[in-house]
């Protein structure tokens, strides 16, 4: 037998700045002012406040840079300190301090583009011209549809290759950016000259600042549209790339009031990890962070920084960072930032009034607190020290917008206090008159209530706890919460047992099963175990307490492949539930119900486990209305099942429906349901679909949860597996890498989830020459499983198939040795444990059938083979990898009982069916074997010219997919050139 492509066994599948660097400050609008006026009006806000010897070292600075744009603020400077200023509109006294732009001239090289194409687009007018570049208006001109849009282009006299390479990275950075807030790439290529060019979306709107002002926003609004705004920069962020030119002009506003992210500069854009700083060729004053102006290059913090001066402008409207700039510059003392109240309260009526405020002085109350601890964060000269991440901000303007604590503020005395009165005044004043009222009429109808409110903050409380720490998820959850680090849940068990006797008991119970939960799918069990038997003594008189705590022994033990115990310990609890309260009875039984239904399907009773899931179901559509997440919870896990029974199509609905029913509500929940859907997308062949599902997964945990978080860590390892799917070895190597590694750090090397990272880089390395590396990697992973699991756990299953997989590759390619009689073994207990629960097997069988042929097994194969492709096509489809993949075992099979022409027949038909099946790994690695092996017929027959043929077209399916590393391909090559060898004789022989 020839050694064949390993492919068929695997499952898952900085410098210094120019001195001439100066801002592109076009921005992709319709303008009704020219970039010139745009910058010189926000520089000439940055200066103004200076004084006289600070504004004049910014304006040296300024001219050395951009003599245009400083002779611009200098006549508005001058305008200023005359008599009648506000007279003359900044516009019309710019207009007159300006000779001719350049460009207006007709012989101008940037004005030579009007009426010129690049691409299908024809350029009529100038929108705006900066020190590096020119914005036009453009529309289609190939007569397919009508469209206007921005190019961008450097101008021609600048011939500096670093300006030139920033704006190919700027086309390269927004071709893999898709959001609502972020202004879209719509083409982009090479003039006649060699300069690029960008296609951009056209938006028509005013930059944020002006906008809110415009519309005479108050603070709330303002605060609320800049965290749209930050939406566009945390999802750039989370592609790995900055946009480096955060200003108020590059964030603009239409008539529909969606801010939209213009302009990703002349800085650096892609960068490997977004803590790693990188220089660039651009810095705007007044928005460019202190570190960046100090030489040390553009990060996801001095991003963070420009945030924090629009925040600034759009709060009080100033900003004052030059002090800081300028010391970052070697040109000044540094004076630390004043807060957006403080300068509120030195500004006008006016300006207040734009705010919707009366006074000047209650628009600074509303800034003093929390607002002023954000902004200030932002812009904290020290980028340690200010927000971590541009999620982490949105996390806290959203809690001011809610009026609930700040990250930043949690331990400061009575902080959480004060918060609770403002966002509850009349829940608070109602309570009190009710409290006077029910004193009045009896002292222990007052005495309950008092108990009873007690009971409720302290709930409160501890709801907060969570939230702030592991999530409220933790404690809503039916039976899974997310993946959280040790070092957390270590910090929310020592704080709610600080709170100790200031609980009720069955508060302090409900925080321990939120802590067992968590312990679990940490992996640590013995804890978790600790911690329910702690429960469940101080929740002994009460019903409902004991029946959560019998649900969260059960989850306890279903983890642990213990289903009999699992079961028990929902009986128990199902007679706890029938004691307590009718109105809080329905989250305890869907929490039973589930764990009862997973034991079930455990035992192998998929019936029975169907049955008790749909009556859930049934349960959690009638509260749906009031909070659908335990629906979307039990949707996803049906999903999942079905997935596993090869539905995929009844799959796919419920979990399409659960991520429309949390999205919004709970993003983790949602998060989980489209994990679950990259999987059966995998499952089902759809690889495109299954990647985009995987990104946008990442994307959300990046932002939602930051990129050290362990739920993150996940996405990773989701997205390698789409990857994967889709042929890209070298992203899925990293990508799964980056899940491993950051699951490692979070959870420890003996976390399940970290071998479920590690089998898909064993599952890379395996397939890429790297394969004594792939079992290593694959071996652990079964150990972990094994150990935290069990056998009969399908995630153990699985490793056991990886692994066996990983030896099949070697053996391929290693004929002395031959570990055929392990991989045997690996498989028939993977399929054996499988199918004691009642799961298809159909695709490991075909592994198991595989592996007996390489030991000499082939009794009864030929029809088993059949009964397998017949059940494969009902389910998946004739045109289906796996079905193509068992069609080849045949071959096998044939080549084996010496049946060459019926191989080499079905081998045409296979070809056949795989040249007309979507592209995939899988089949790219039949077509490869398909015809390796046709090539050695068409050898043994003599037939040369065909042999060559198909031998030529293996080995460039092979270099494409694996590389000539791979010993399959390698032997390839070696035919071709033993063939191409023997042809040369010939012909010498016959001259």
């Amino acid at each position: 037998m020839p050694g064949h492509i390993g492919f068929a066994w695997s499952l898952a599948g900085r410098g210094p700045y120019p001195a001439a660097a100066v801002p592109w400050s076009c921005s992709l609008i319709g303008m009704r002012m020219s970039s010139l006026e745009v910058r010189a009006l926000a520089e000439f806000d940055a200066v103004a406040d200076l004084d006289a010897a600070h504004r004049q070292q910014a304006l040296e600075v300024l001219r050395a840079n951009d003599p245009e744009l400083f002779q611009a603020v200098s006549s508005l400077l001058r305008a200023d300190a005359l008599p009648g200023a506000l007279e003359t509109s900044p516009l019309n006294i710019l207009a007159q301090s300006q000779p001719a732009r350049a460009g207006a001239d007709d012989a101008s090289p940037s004005d030579q583009r009007i009426g010129q194409s690049l691409g299908p687009w024809r350029i009529e007018a100038v929108l705006g011209t900066g020190g590096m570049g020119t914005v036009y208006r453009a529309l289609r001109d190939d007569g397919q549809y009508a469209q206007a849009v921005a190019i961008k282009c450097v101008r021609r006299e600048i011939s500096s290759p670093v300006l030139a390479e920033s704006i190919r990275n700027e086309r390269d950075a927004l071709a893999r950016l898709d959001h609502p807030n972020i202004a879209t790439l719509l083409d982009g290529g090479i003039d006649a000259g060699g300069y690029p060019w960008l296609a951009m979306q056209l938006v028509d709107g005013q930059p944020i600042d002006a906008y809110c002002d415009a519309q005479r926003l108050d603070t709330r609004t303002r605060v609320a549209l800049f965290d749209q705004a930050c939406e566009g920069v945390a999802y750039a962020h989370s592609k790995v790339t900055l946009h480096s030119d955060i200003k108020p002009s590059n964030i603009l506003v239409g008539a529909g009031g969606r801010p939209m992210l213009i302009d990703f500069g002349l800085s650096s854009l892609n960068l490997g990890a977004l803590g790693a700083p990188r220089a660039g060729v651009a810095m705007t004053w007044g928005y460019t962070a202190p570190e960046v102006m100090a030489g040390e290059g553009y990060s996801a913090a001095s991003d963070i920084y420009a945030l924090g001066a629009v925040l600034y402008r759009l709060l009080c409207g100033r900003w004052q960072p030059a002090q800081a700039e300028l010391r970052a510059a070697g040109m000044a003392r540094f004076d630390p930032p004043q807060s957006p109240s403080r300068l509120a309260s030195e500004a006008t009526i006016d300006a207040a009034k734009l705010r919707s405020c009366d006074t000047v002085a209650a628009w600074a109350r509303e800034l003093s607190g929390d607002l002023d601890r954000i902004a200030m964060a932002c812009v904290d000269p020290d980028p340690r020290r200010r927000y971590r991440s541009v999620a982490e901000l949105q996390i806290d303007l959203r809690r001011w917008l809610q009026t609930r604590p700040l990250l930043a503020r949690e331990g400061e005395a009575g902080y959480r206090a004060r918060l609770f009165l403002r966002r509850n005044r009349i829940a608070v004043a109602v309570s009190v008159v009710m409290i006077a009222a029910l004193g009045a009429v009896s002292g222990l109808a007052y005495k309950h209530s008092r108990q009873a409110a007690r009971e409720a903050q302290s709930t409160r409380e501890v709801q907060r706890l969570f939230e702030d720490t592991l999530g409220e998820m933790t404690l809503t959850s039916l039976g899974h919460s997310p993946l959280v680090s040790g070092d957390m849940l270590h910090v929310a068990e020592r704080r709610l047992r600080e709170r100790g006797s200031a609980d009720p008991a069955s508060v302090r119970a409900r925080g321990l099963i939120a802590l067992a939960k968590s312990y679990t799918t940490l992996g640590d069990y013995e804890r978790a175990l600790n911690l329910v038997k702690e429960a469940r003594a101080l929740g002994m008189d009460d019903p409902e307490q004991r029946a959560l705590t019998q649900a969260t022994l059960a989850h306890l033990f279903n983890v642990q492949s213990r289903y009999a115990q699992a079961e028990q310990a929902v009986r128990e609890g199902l007679l706890d539930v029938s004691a307590a309260d009718l109105n809080r009875r329905a989250h305890v039984v869907l929490a039973l119900d589930v764990e009862l239904a997973r034991a079930q399907w455990g035992r192998a009773r998929l019936s029975e486990a169907n049955a008790t899931l749909d009556r859930a179901l049934g349960m959690a559509e009638s509260l749906a209305a009031r909070n659908p997440v335990p629906l979307a919870e039990l949707l996803t896990q049906r999903g999942e099942w079905r997935t596993q029974l090869f539905e995929f199509e009844s799959a796919r609905r419920d979990l399409q429906r659960a991520v429309v029913l949390a999205d919004g509500r709970d993003a983790v929940v949602a998060d989980s349901a489209r994990a679950e859907l990259e999987h059966t997308l995998f499952a089902m062949d759809e690889r495109a679909q299954a990647l985009a599902i995987a990104e946008r997964l990442l994307a959300n945990r990046r932002r939602l949860l930051g990129p050290a978080h362990p739920e993150t860590g996940k996405a990773w390892a989701v997205l390698a597996e789409a990857q994967y799917a889709n042929a890209q070895l070298a992203p899925a190597l990293e990508s799964a890498q980056t899940g491993e590694r950051i699951l490692r750090d979070a959870l420890g090397s003996q976390h399940p989830e970290v071998a479920d990272a590690m089998r898909m880089v064993a599952a890379v390395h395996s397939q890429t020459g790297e394969t004594q590396l792939g079992i290593d990697e694959a071996r652990t992973a079964l150990s972990i499983m094994l150990r935290a699991h069990g056998p009969s756990h399908q995630r153990s299953i699985r490793a056991m198939i990886h692994l066996g997989s990983a030896l099949a590759v070697k053996a391929l390619e290693t004929p002395s040795e031959r570990p055929w009689h392990e991989v045997v073994d690996l498989y028939q207990r993977a399929v054996t444990e499988g199918e004691k629960q009642g799961l298809p097997m159909l695709v490991y069988r075909v592994y198991l059938i595989r592996a007996q042929l390489r030991i000499g097994h082939t009794q009864g194969i030929e029809a088993e083979l059949g009964r397998v492709i017949a059940g494969l096509t009902r389910a998946r489809g004739a045109g289906n990898d796996r079905v193509l993949q068992t069609r080849y075992v045949l071959v096998e099979l044939l080549l084996r009982q010496k049946r060459d022409s019926d191989a080499g027949r079905e081998l045409t038909a296979l070809l056949r069916d795989a040249d007309a099946a979507a592209p995939s790994l899988a089949v790219d690695v039949v077509r490869f074997n398909s015809h390796d092996v046709l090539g050695d017929l068409a050898s043994s027959a003599g037939q040369t010219a065909s042999a060559r043929e198909h031998w030529q077209r293996a080995y460039e399916i092979g270099l494409r997919i694996a590389g000539p590393k791979e010993a399959s391909i390698r032997q390839v090559g070696e035919k071709l050139a033993r063939l191409t060898s023997a042809t040369g004789a010939q012909a010498l022989a016959k001259h």
